[in-house]
């Protein structure tokens, strides 16, 4: 495999886009510069294989024919043993069922499985932000980041490198009772065009409509900085379902995630 510098990196969006054209926003979010990661081909020419890694130890295949995916195995498994042996994560996204069988031909006896969906919110679709009175509504920023209990500075460095780094490119909202965070809404990837939501409610605060105020307002936001939000969950993930679907958001595939215990 070929490790690929930046600018050829970014080049590389429209062939995974035939592949996958709904890859993850993380792959975008590596290739504009936005965390740091890597982009590797088989052939830097005409790529069949496309592997993608973050700092965080995320990671991204995509193939289109079997004999190259099979080829490219081997390197996919130095990197699983290289994370294995420092106890780093290793949680592969997987683009289509070529990649799908690939991993469970040669991962399946290493690695754990689940399906997810993933959502898109479309531009056509309205909008609106609802107030609540007993609770106020705040950007995130540093004295939110050191208040959570869900996204504190740790979640920032594992995805963004520093908390600084998502202050100036990524975008937060917080639902705070007085100086409590109860409920939170963040990109957890982020790049010019996309951002994908994360989100949290505090257990006790639950069944109270804070999730979806969060998620609004968060909604508001990308849609300000025309960045498109992004959704995604595990298929049994059944509340987070409902309340994407209730948001507006719309499946654009079910795909696999392979990881590795810890």
């Amino acid at each position: 495999m070929h490790l690929l510098k930046q600018q050829m990196a970014s080049s590389m969006k429209e062939g995974i886009r035939q592949m996958d054209p709904a890859y993850p926003v993380f792959v975008d979010a590596v290739l504009e510069g936005f965390i740091k990661g890597h982009l590797y081909v088989d052939d830097t020419e005409r790529p069949f294989v496309y592997f993608l890694e973050t700092a965080s130890g995320i990671y991204y295949v995509a193939g289109k024919r079997e004999a190259e995916l099979s080829r490219c195995s081997a390197f996919i498994m130095d990197v699983y043993e290289r994370q294995r042996r420092q106890n780093g994560r290793f949680t592969v996204f997987s683009a289509n069922q070529l990649t799908d069988v690939m991993m469970k031909k040669y991962f399946g006896p290493h690695l754990n499985e689940m399906e997810r969906h993933a959502y898109v919110f479309p531009q056509s679709h309205s909008h609106v932000t609802a107030p609540h009175p007993s609770y106020r509504v705040e950007r995130t920023d540093e004295q939110v980041i050191h208040a959570s209990r869900s996204f504190p500075p740790s979640y920032y460095e594992a995805y963004w490198g520093e908390s600084a780094r998502f202050l100036s490119k990524g975008i937060g909202v917080a639902i705070l009772d007085g100086e409590n965070v109860v409920s939170e809404c963040v990109s957890i990837f982020s790049s010019e065009g996309r951002a994908e939501i994360d989100i949290w409610t505090d257990e006790v605060c639950r069944g109270k409509g804070l999730a979806l105020l969060a998620a609004q307002h968060m909604i508001s936001i990308c849609l300000e900085k025309k960045r498109t939000p992004y959704w995604d969950c595990d298929v049994h993930h059944l509340a987070s379902i409902k309340l994407a679907e209730k948001l507006g958001f719309q499946r654009t595939k079910t795909y696999r995630l392979f990881y590795g215990s810890r």
